[in-house]
């Protein structure tokens, strides 16, 4: 979890990882990070017994390995790399003695990654759905055949799922079987505490359906309903996942899975001190609310949402103290009146809606905002280029297929919220999923 306070640092700088396990490569490709990989050649052998603690000890060896690297890459991959960058930036190709392009042209391996990428996907779906790493919790490590047996799968195709979960780092394989490794422990388990297998499933049973239609997305400006489920209309999307309970459910669950790994984060963002009562528009589940409660022990915090989410909530309330300290309101927040408070939030609901719908709301929290009071915003927040982070680009694309709506940079949000009377509007990245944005009313 401390990766998450370095990752923002890393983000425009060249990474060099000095292990080449693909469980690490796999956490800093999900983080958005670009890296060289550099295997260092040292042999860890230092003594134990010269380190007063085991800490001070892997600090050693790491900071000896990294020593190693850079000895390394002084030696052999800067001159190299040096020459490459400076050939590709003045878009010319090293020449063999005939004059053809040779030794210059990067490898194929980015593209092939990017082509499977799909693969990658639908191979995490498959195995949420299939509850494997449930089956791993309760009794691995098991063979590729138990597994299958449990799963009611053949037993060649579960060890090739098995095989793809381990190069993803989602699985750790031994002579004694399969068995989960921590990321999937904390995030794929379906009644994990920080659960992600509900925001999978909506990703392998909606999002993934309109995704087959991006081309169509992107010529016609729309909405792809009519095409993925069959229906006409704007906000056909946003009614399908409310057609029955358990949909409704487990479309609350993803929300909920998905703000909680990054509620922390989120709430330890800026200094919320000052505040002594919150309304969190579209909270949803309360789970942004629950965790300002524990870190802001002295604020109210009221979660607004629409009446048939309300009447689930209650399923998602964790234990402890602070739930005394959130409220349940029912309401449409754009035609019912707000409830008052002095910090007004917006986790994930801005990017849902075109930009006319967002003024509309906007306008209707500026009323209700005192002179003082703040607009707190929870999304991804892209780069001024808006390349970058990937993550927060990808999850821009998302919001266009679904909704035509978008991510933003700190520059437009500063123009948008500026526009209905916020001021001094600050961004902090919280290393994780989602960022921050606080503003003042004026």
């Amino acid at each position: 979890m401390g990766l998450f306070r370095v990752i923002p640092k890393l983000l425009h700088n060249r990474v060099v990882m000095a292990c080449a396990a693909p469980r690490h490569q796999q956490v800093l490709r999900n983080a958005g990070l670009r890296f060289t990989v550099v295997p260092s050649k040292f042999e860890e052998n230092l003594s134990k017994a010269s380190s007063p603690t085991h800490f001070l000890h892997a600090m050693e060896t790491a900071k000896q390995n990294v020593v190693e690297v850079v000895r390394s890459m002084h030696q052999k991959c800067v001159p190299f790399e040096a020459e490459l960058g400076f050939l590709q930036k003045h878009g010319k190709a090293m020449e063999d003695a005939d004059g053809n392009p040779h030794g210059a042209e990067p490898p194929p391996t980015a593209i092939v990654e990017l082509i499977d990428g799909f693969k990658v996907s639908k191979a995490l779906f498959t195995a949420c759905k299939m509850k494997v790493f449930d089956v791993l919790r309760d009794e691995g490590p098991l063979s590729a055949a138990d597994v299958a047996r449990k799963i009611d799968a053949s037993e060649g195709g579960t060890g090739q799922l098995l095989d793809v979960c381990a190069a993803l780092g989602l699985l750790d394989k031994t002579e004694g079987g399969y068995s989960n490794t921590p990321l999937a422990t904390l995030y794929l388990l379906s009644d994990g505490e920080y659960s992600l297998h509900s925001f999978v499933m909506i990703h392998e049973e909606v999002i993934w359906p309109f995704f087959s239609y991006l081309e169509f997305a992107v010529r016609e400006g729309t909405v792809q309903c009519q095409r993925t489920l069959g229906t006409a209309g704007e906000y056909q999307y946003q009614e399908s996942l409310y057609q029955n309970r358990e949909k409704k459910l487990q479309f609350m669950g993803a929300m909920h899975g998905h703000t909680k790994v990054a509620a922390r984060q989120v709430s330890t963002a800026f200094d919320l001190s000052g505040f002594t009562s919150a309304c969190d528009l579209g909270g949803s589940t309360g789970a942004l609310a629950y965790e300002l409660a524990r870190q802001c022990p002295g604020l109210k915090v009221t979660v607004f949402d629409l009446p048939e989410v309300i009447e689930d909530a209650i399923c998602f309330q964790p234990d402890g103290p602070q739930t005394g300290q959130v409220s349940f309101v029912p309401g449409d927040f754009f035609r019912d009146t707000l409830p008052e408070a002095d910090l007004y939030i917006l986790g994930k609901v801005l990017h849902n809606w075109p930009d006319d719908k967002v003024h509309q709301l906007l306008s209707r929290i500026s009323r209700s905002c005192k002179p003082g009071g703040g607009l707190l915003v929870v999304e991804p927040v892209l780069d001024e280029d808006k390349c970058r982070p990937l993550p927060a680009v990808l999850k821009s694309l998302t919001m266009m297929v679904l909704f035509q709506g978008r991510e933003r940079s700190l520059s437009e949000y500063r123009s948008l919220l500026q526009a209905h009377g916020f001021t001094d509007v600050r961004a902090v990245r919280t290393g994780t999923i989602l960022d921050a944005v606080l503003a003042t009313r004026a």
